[in-house]
């Protein structure tokens, strides 16, 4: 290489870091940035969550007691999550858990 080559070199990958550190975000940015879900996870179900909720408890169950494989539990959780908002799972102890897209519980049975 000679040695034009290598200044050329030199300053295009100085450029860039140069163009990095000034388009790269600053970390007190990085922090405030809201999240995209508008719930919060500390907030009150309303009615219209704890009748969701129900549904989607009564339709987990239901596919529990009919012996369904995980992948369906699985697909069953994804038409609920778009119909209702709002996803079942069992926890250690067995109990079900029904919670919403932020992850707040709404109700345990």
């Amino acid at each position: 290489m000679s040695n034009e080559n290598l200044i050329k070199a030199s300053l295009i990958f100085g450029g860039g870091f140069l163009l990095f550190l000034l388009l790269k975000p600053k970390y007190s940015e990085m922090n405030t940035k809201k999240s995209f879900d508008d719930t919060k996870p500390n907030a009150k179900p309303t009615a219209t969550d704890l009748e969701n909720a129900e549904i989607a408890a009564k339709a987990y169950t239901d596919a529990l007691k009919a012996g369904e494989p995980p992948s369906k539990l699985t697909e069953l959780n994804k038409e609920l999550m778009k119909d209702f908002q709002v996803r079942c799972y069992v926890d250690k102890e067995g109990k079900l858990i029904v919670c919403n897209a932020a992850g707040a519980t709404i109700m345990t049975k």
